[in-house]
Parts: C-alpha cells; structure tokens; sequence
C-alpha cells in the first residue's frame, strides 16, 4: 500500500479532486444539521456519535460528488447514514433494506428519495434494475458472509462507479476480506479511511492503493 499524509503528494486528478472536494473538505453546511436532527429522532441520542456523524459527514459529501443516479445499500443502515446519502444529492435515488416505517419518518422530514428493496424481489434483479453507480456494503455484509451481490456489482462497474465498505479493519476475518476485494480483476483505485474502504474501477489510470488519513 501507498501511505499518502498530503493531498499535495497525490499526482492523480482524480484523487487530488476528491482529496480536496470529499476528504478534507471542513466547510459547514446547513444539511449536516438536518441529518443530525433525522438521526436523533430515529436512531436516538446515543447514536450519533463524533465518529459517526463524520462518517455521514463524508457520505454525503462523497454522494455529491460523485452524483451517482442511485445508490444501492445491503445491509442494516442508520437513518443517519441514509440521510446523509439522500440529502448529498437529491436527484439520487436510495434504495436500502428497511421497514416501510422507517421510509415513512424520513419522508414526513423531507427525505423523499428513498426506497425499499422489497423482500419478494431477488436482490439480483434489484441490482439488475438500479444503475448500480454506488454501492455501500455494512459491516453485516462482512460478519454475515452475504457478499452474494458483490460479484454482480462488480461486474455492472464502470468509471462512475464506486464501492463503499464499512469495517474493513473490524477484525481479520474484514481484513481478508478487504485484501481479496483490492486484488479483484477490474478495480484500479482503492481507497483505505480505517473505518471505511473505497474501491474504484477508473480507467486509464496505473492500479493504485492508497492509505488516507481521515
């Protein structure tokens, strides 16, 4: 792996831009307030920790730039994280696994570009049917074994897309699991945040492995 501490290191452009627009950007926005406000009413007080709202944080800012027309979730995800995946570009479409409640409480607080994977349709041909442009795999897909979606994620990739892994680091078992995914055929850019893992499938660039400090 590459250790790269400064952005001014980094020859990439397009790393450089989304070191700059995503990582390192410490700018306020009114929204941030927004998806604290949603998860305190939803997930509740406890769960909206520092680390936790900077990683929400860093999804929305990377949904906004990267404008992908959906995002695609497996696993349990928070209304934190939802929000903040939703409220980064309100074109996008987010399709997730959760109850019909939980789409409702976010709706009543404006989030409306949310939708349910729904348990009668094989996840295949949910993926099949979304522009699979970004993908977020929870720590469950790890500690679960359920990668049953990766393969096909992959293989519908293109320049646009990326992959989001939370729990990279969470024990070995996530650790091979990581190792295995950046030697996978097709991807060229992997980007490893400790608590998070970004793997990338950029054409025209040498295959690369960076180690971010965030």
């Amino acid at each position: 792996m590459l250790l790269r501490k400064s952005k001014y290191k980094i020859h990439s452009p397009f790393v450089y831009e989304f070191m700059t627009k995503v990582l390192y950007d410490k700018g306020s926005n009114r929204d941030y307030d927004l998806i604290l406000r949603i998860s305190r009413l939803v997930d509740g007080k406890r769960f909206a920790t520092r680390s936790r709202r900077k990683q929400a944080r860093f999804l929305y800012r990377l949904v906004r730039f990267m404008e992908p027309e959906t995002v695609l979730s497996f696993g349990k995800v928070s209304a934190l994280n939802t929000s903040a995946l939703a409220l980064g570009n309100l074109q996008t479409k987010v399709y997730l696994e959760q109850s019909n409640d939980f789409l409702e409480t976010l709706s009543s607080m404006g989030v409306v570009n949310v939708n349910l994977i729904h348990p009668e349709t094989d996840k295949e041909e949910e993926l099949e049917r979304c522009n699979t442009g970004f993908v977020l795999y929870g720590i469950e897909d790890f500690e679960e074994d359920t990668w049953n979606n990766l393969e096909d994620g992959m293989a519908q990739a293109d320049e646009d897309t990326v992959l989001v892994f939370e729990g990279i680091h969470h024990n070995r078992r996530t650790e091979a699991a990581w190792e295995a995914i950046k030697a996978s055929e097709g991807v060229t850019l992997t980007m490893d945040l400790y608590g998070m893992g970004l793997v990338f499938f950029r054409e025209g660039i040498e295959k690369q492995d960076f180690v971010l400090k965030y």
